[in-house]
């Protein structure tokens, strides 16, 4: 019971105290009135006119709403407040009656306000910028008794930045938003007080990884205040969507050589992984800007596209070579590449040999009875053929080895299909290189 009495003697003098020191409507209205008698919002409110205003405008950053690489516009959600001293204002305030007033609100149309705007907006050119009638009439200036001014601006714009893709899908880009007066005679000194625009209720966005910083030019001739946003992509996305297939399809484009020649599936497997390629690099035009900077994803995946058409072209000559006629001959420029890759990849040479020795039957089969005279002969006949054939083959094999007139077309195709092996194999080398820098690349 005596806590409650307490708290209602408490609560009964601050209401005192707060009819006491609390303006009412009329006085409210007549301190408006008061300030506004004479006072020009196209006059800057300086008691001296040669005198400059310093404005003090800074930027709070709600969101990267999207940044399109390929037209290089960021649009991003934020708060502007800005502050100026009105010593029209202060000096009728503090020699009026309304003193007990510490604020009060005016229409921004109202008063005199700077006229800002950022240098590098890509639609409208103000910061003030009202969607409809009812943000323009809901915007207001606060106004202190000291003559202190400030308003605040919630508002979505698009600035343009530039691009920089060379590192795609690892790229960044810095976005500057630069504010300026609007009347470059106006006098105006722009300064900010904050040091990065993120804080606390800044939204993280899921493509971007953003950080910022604050830059005050004073020797330039037209004052301004520019905050930087230094924009990082997150690859992951990129990277497993994009990049990986890329890789992979490039690396199965070299196990195309191990399909057999008689199979007939090598030359349409080859043209399915061209055509993919093809879809592939459509898709990477379509995510990257016309200008004169190629990313090196870009270079990357054109130069795949040429592998797998120099791979197409191969297999349909190999093919070529292996299916001619036996009856054509085969150039001796074509002999001469032959027998010198044969050196490259390291044959073994087969001697070759000068003298056919036909092995004869020994003296116990001479001596065999008159019955087994004919399996004799035809014993006989079989060894020499198979020691001319085996001599054929040796003789043939040494003047292949030796660039000599035997070499045949089929021959051709299996060497240029050996030099189409080993290129495939650079390439699937060159493909494990490009992924541990990528996978390094996610890493950091």
């Amino acid at each position: 019971m005596y806590l409650n009495g307490s708290m209602n003697v408490l609560l009964l003098l601050l209401g005192i105290v707060i009819v006491v020191k609390a303006a009412s409507y009329s006085d409210e209205k007549r301190l408006k009135e008061y300030l506004l008698a004479n006072y020009s919002r196209g006059v800057k409110p300086k008691n001296n006119l040669s005198e400059s205003i310093t404005i003090n405008v800074d930027l709070y950053l709600n969101s990267v709403i999207d940044f399109d690489v390929i037209t290089g516009i960021m649009t991003i959600a934020g708060i502007f407040y800005i502050s100026w001293e009105d010593e029209q204002i202060a000096t009728r305030w503090n020699n009026s009656e309304f003193s007990d007033i510490a604020l009060t609100q005016f229409h921004v149309h109202e008063v005199w306000v700077p006229k800002l705007y950022i240098r590098n907006m890509a639609e409208e050119t103000s910061i003030f910028q009202f969607s409809s009638t009812f943000d323009s009439e809901s915007t207001y200036v606060t106004f202190f008794q000291n003559g202190t001014a400030m308003t605040s601006l919630i508002t979505v714009f698009h600035t343009t930045c530039t691009t920089d893709i060379t590192n795609y899908p690892f790229d960044k880009h810095t976005c500057d938003i630069t504010v300026i007066p609007r009347n470059l005679f106006s006098s105006l000194i722009l300064e900010t007080s904050v040091t990065s625009v993120l804080n606390e209720y800044t939204i993280e966005n899921s493509e971007w990884s953003v950080c910022s910083a604050v830059q005050q030019d004073f020797s330039s001739p037209v004052s301004n205040v520019n905050f930087i946003l230094y924009l990082t992509r997150k690859p992951y996305f990129l990277v497993m969507n994009l990049v990986l297939p890329s890789i992979i399809i490039c690396t199965v484009n070299s196990l195309a050589f191990l399909i057999p020649v008689e199979s007939g599936e090598r030359l349409s497997f080859c043209v399915s992984l061209l055509l993919t390629y093809i879809v592939f690099l459509t898709t990477v035009l379509d995510k990257l800007p016309s200008t004169d900077t190629v990313s090196c994803f870009n270079v990357y995946v054109f130069l795949q596209l040429i592998y797998s058409s120099f791979t197409v072209f191969g297999i349909i000559k190999t093919l070529e070579y292996y299916h001619y006629d036996c009856k054509k001959v085969v150039p001796v420029s074509y002999k001469n590449i032959v027998r010198i890759l044969h050196k490259f990849f390291c044959y073994v040479k087969i001697a070759p040999i000068k003298t056919i020795m036909v092995t004869t039957k020994s003296s116990k089969e001479d001596h065999s009875p008159l019955g087994d005279s004919q399996n004799v002969v035809e014993d006989k006949g079989n060894r020499q053929k198979r020691d001319m054939k085996d001599y054929d083959h040796k003789e043939s094999s040494d003047n292949l080895y030796n660039g000599r007139h035997h070499t045949t077309w089929r021959n051709v195709a299996e060497t240029l299909d050996r030099v189409l092996n080993i290129i495939a194999i650079i390439v699937a080398l060159f493909n494990f290189i490009v992924f541990c820098i990528i996978m390094t690349g996610l890493q950091n």
